[in-house]
């Protein structure tokens, strides 16, 4: 377990936003530069993912609303890996064991 007090690491950040279309290309490769995929939907729509994201995500967004001439809403959302397991029934643990131990 971890302590309440302990930050959790964002393992992926995801914006959503829709911006001056005539901008649209420029706003999509600044971010693809700065290490995010772009996504558009609906010709007007980014989406954009931040896998393990690093620097300082508000100077990102300023540069992103200088780009677009005037400041516009961004959906961020925030995910973070608190537990990955993998559960296998026994069935498959005796059969590797048994593979193995042919070898």
């Amino acid at each position: 377990m971890s302590d309440a007090g302990e930050e959790q690491t964002i393992d992926m950040i995801r914006w959503t936003f829709t911006a001056n279309p005539s901008k649209r290309d420029e706003l999509a490769s600044h971010l693809t530069d700065q290490g995010l995929e772009v996504l558009v939907r609906d010709e007007e729509t980014l989406v954009a993912i931040w896998d393990e994201p690093e620097g300082d995500v508000d100077e990102v967004v300023e540069a992103l609303w200088a780009i677009n001439g005037a400041p516009f809403e961004i959906i961020h959302e925030e995910f973070h890996r608190a537990n990955l397991l993998v559960y296998q029934p026994e069935e498959v643990d005796e059969e590797i064991e048994d593979d193995s131990a042919a070898a």
